[in-house]
């Protein structure tokens, strides 16, 4: 907004030279001998041509002021008044718009009257029974009132009592407005700081001693677009008293308009961050996650029809029709509708998403060309962080018709291995063994209980074979991963308690010993009372299982690395 603001200064300032410029787009014919005032566009012309410096004529001017009950001179000061309140509002006259029909009546009420400005609909001409356009008796009551609400009355009485070097002009602009520029670019900043300051210093803390948080949230996102809608606002009602030409005052309200719209634009902006913000909040405390994922969705939505409302309101307060522009884009919608057909089939596929709901916002899914956790689902794609911590862009349509697997909806995390055992174990060890497993698993509460596999399965080629298929109940992958660290630690501390080996490929030699020597003893012998108490050891409460994980201790400290954090 700030640029705004200096953009509006620096174009005041390159107009300068221009401001002499006459108010007319065209310059219309001289007038003749009783066509005065014989249409609304003659009318027009005689009251603003003949007032211009250089060909002024009085007595062609009063007479748009017929219909007033003053004497000539009041009527040439009202017709002054209001001629300086077209120009310090900068209501620029346009010839070929005004109707040069004697004839004209108006299209809504049906009267015989032309309205110069709709902004000022209590200035009309009307037609006399003299077939002579005039201003109104209505338009003559209300100069007054109109000069005053235009020009604050200290700012006329400080203008009327300068010095007469104060009204020498430079570059067309007298010396007073210069001065008078700065004063008012000053006094606009100083209320805006001081607006500032009462938002910061007494709204805030009022806001601060409330249990809500919301109120903080809008203090913050209103605070800064609110400044300069009371700066724009200030500039925008005050403007008119620098008394410019009308070329100058009408670029001046047109560049503070637009500021001041684009200021308003802003705040609803920030407003609906903070709308997203407070809904996200009630959100998070519902059980479903489906509105968690629409908050993101009507915080883009939002935005998007904030700016697109405000532009459209730009556009309309400066003269562009809106409604034919849309219908102009409306020719064109079915190229536009082609050309965005992806954009299209994105939008829908996020609406097939949050209908359909096969996953969300923090579930694990893969997909045919990315893994990851998902992060945001928008209007065009869906953002998953993968496991290499890069952000992939998926577009809705391609995961509306694509096989998704969400692994963060499992409640088991399977696991599925084959042990290896030397040929050397004996049935009691391997009994011994696989129930010693099944222990483990009955002690440990992140085990699925209900249903699990271990058994001695098959013959290998250099190994005898354990199935062990468990499932873990674990909320994540890095539960998961330090459940599966402790169950694999007790099975080895297991083998090493009933006296396996594991088994690796290998060839063996046998050669003839010679006399008195003895193979190798692979193993340990273990008797049935060391086999039974091993297997009670390791089951649940047992004194040697450890389901959460080895304990270490270091100087009377418990050192602890494998237990689940």
């Amino acid at each position: 907004m700030i640029r705004v603001s200096r953009f509006s200064l620096i174009f005041i300032l390159l107009m300068l030279p221009f401001s002499a410029v006459t108010a007319f787009q065209e310059e219309a014919p001289q007038p003749r001998d009783g066509d005065l005032l014989s249409n609304p566009q003659r009318t027009v012309h005689t009251f603003l041509h003949w007032q211009q410096s250089g060909h002024k004529n009085p007595e062609y001017v009063i007479k748009t002021m017929k219909l007033a009950d003053q004497s000539d001179e009041q009527k040439l000061e009202l017709a002054e008044q209001l001629l300086k309140v077209f120009d310090a509002r900068g209501l620029l006259i346009e010839y070929e718009r005004i109707p040069a029909d004697p004839a004209y009546r108006d299209s809504l009420s049906g009267m015989q009257q032309y309205i110069l400005f709709p902004s000022l609909p209590e200035v009309y001409l009307t037609k006399t029974a003299q077939n002579e356009w005039v201003f109104s008796r209505t338009t003559i009551s209300n100069i007054p009132e109109l000069y005053q609400n235009t020009f604050s009355s200290w700012v006329t009485f400080i203008v009327d009592n300068l010095p007469e070097w104060a009204h020498n002009e430079w570059l067309g602009i007298q010396i007073w407005q210069y001065l008078a520029v700065f004063v008012w670019l000053l006094s606009g900043l100083i209320l805006m700081k001081i607006f500032n300051f009462f938002l910061d210093n007494y709204v805030r803390r009022v806001a601060q001693k409330t249990k809500f948080t919301w109120d903080d949230d809008l203090i913050d996102g209103v605070e800064k677009p609110a400044g300069y809608i009371f700066l724009m606002t200030f500039y925008f009602l005050t403007y008119s008293n620098l008394q410019f030409s009308v070329s100058i005052s009408h670029v001046l309200a047109s560049v503070l308009e637009i500021a001041l719209s684009a200021a308003v634009v802003w705040l609803f902006y920030n407003l609906a961050d903070v709308l997203s913000k407070y809904l996200g909040m009630l959100t998070s405390k519902t059980e479903t996650t489906l509105d968690d994922q629409l908050i993101p969705l009507i915080r883009k939505t939002l935005r998007v029809f904030v700016i697109v409302m405000g532009m459209i309101a730009i556009l309309q307060n400066n003269g562009y029709n809106v409604a034919s522009l849309i219908a102009g884009l409306g020719i064109g919608g079915l190229a536009v509708a082609l050309a965005a057909r992806e954009t299209l089939a994105n939008f829908f596929g996020s609406v097939t998403i949050f209908m359909d709901r096969p996953f969300k916002i923090g579930d694990w899914i893969k997909t045919d060309n990315v893994e990851g956790t998902v992060e945001e689902v928008g209007f065009r794609s869906t953002r998953i962080r993968t496991f290499h911590n890069s952000l992939v862009s998926v577009p809705n349509s391609n995961l509306a018709n694509t096989d998704i697997d969400n692994l963060g909806l499992r409640r088991y995390r399977r696991l599925k291995t084959v042990l290896n055992l030397t040929y050397s174990t004996t049935p009691e060890q391997m009994e011994a063994f696989v129930e010693g497993i099944k222990a483990i698993v009955k002690g440990n509460d992140h085990f699925r209980q209900d249903f699990y596999e271990v058994h001695f399965n098959s013959f290998g080629a250099h190994s005898l074979d354990v199935l062990v298929y468990v499932f873990f109940d674990v909320p994540d992958w890095s539960t998961e991963l330090q459940q599966r660290h402790n169950f694999l630690l007790e099975i080895l501390r297991l083998a090493k308690e009933v006296g396996v080996e594991f088994a690796f490929p290998t060839q063996t030699l046998h050669m003839d010993s010679f006399y008195g020597e003895e193979p190798r003893k692979i193993g340990a012998d273990r008797s049935e009372e060391e086999l039974a108490a091993a297997v009670y050891g390791f089951g649940p409460n047992g004194e040697k299982a450890h389901p959460e994980g080895i304990r270490i201790y270091k100087d009377g400290e418990e050192v602890d690395f494998g237990a689940n954090k």
